[in-house]
């Protein structure tokens, strides 16, 4: 019979020392005691609004879009965990006197490291959240542990880990080149450096265009007309 499929964080930049590898945690990655219940992922797009007299809404420019997050909680427990742990330390754990349980910290504390500073990267480590066909890549954006449950002694046996990991994934849209020219339409609400930052990724570079169409004062465009985007390379 298969077993439960786990979900786990895997460190990928090779900052495994970081977590002090052990046989709680392994070569294959930091495992989760539990799956989580649910997960999100977010992504948000950013646009500037331009208020125009006389419009009932404002004009939208998109400025950029954002990186993926995933937010995800996760149980830890070592005091009762039940049929849904499968590592023996906390079936052993589970099964023990209240005296003897096994700190939750053994699971929480890899995941903390997570976010701290690898020594050659000089960055944190970037990690995939792996649960069967899932697969999220990125970097630690927040982490939180809360304890819910101690022994009699006032060692944590419960714990929740809320945490949210920023995608690493690269913008590899291709877009119209920059070196050549091209030619725009102008729409209400519409500045140069909105077709300087669309086209060249740099709002400075309004004086080109301006220069290339000879505008004279560059925050009054006539709607309707045509304007000339000169290429970027001469």
């Amino acid at each position: 019979m298969l077993g439960m499929t786990k979900a786990k964080f895997k460190v990928l930049d090779g900052a495994n020392r970081l977590l002090n590898a052990t046989a709680v945690i392994g070569g294959a990655g930091i495992p989760c005691i539990f799956n989580p219940s649910e997960f999100t992922i977010q992504r948000n797009v950013n646009y500037a609004k331009h208020n125009i007299p006389g419009l009932d809404r404002p004009v939208l420019q998109f400025i950029s879009g954002e990186a993926e997050v995933l937010s995800v909680s996760l149980t830890f427990d070592t005091y009762s965990a039940g049929v849904g742990a499968v590592q023996p330390q906390v079936i052993a754990s589970t099964a023990a006197p209240d005296a003897v349980k096994l700190d939750v910290r053994t699971y929480t504390e890899p995941l903390m490291k997570l976010s701290t500073v690898n020594s050659d990267t000089h960055a944190p480590s970037l990690v995939e959240f792996v649960w069967g066909s899932i697969s999220f890549k990125g970097y630690i954006e927040s982490i939180t542990q809360r304890f819910t449950m101690f022994n009699m002694f006032g060692k944590p046996v419960r714990a929740v880990v809320d945490m949210s990991l920023i995608s690493d994934k690269k913008d590899n849209n291709i877009r119209n080149s920059p070196d050549r020219t091209k030619a725009r339409s102008v729409s209400e609400g519409d500045r140069l450096y909105n077709f300087a930052y669309a086209e060249y990724g740099d709002c400075s570079e309004w004086r080109r265009i301006a220069v290339e169409n000879n505008i004279d004062n560059p925050r009054r465009l006539e709607p309707g007309t045509d304007i000339v985007i000169p290429p970027i390379i001469d």
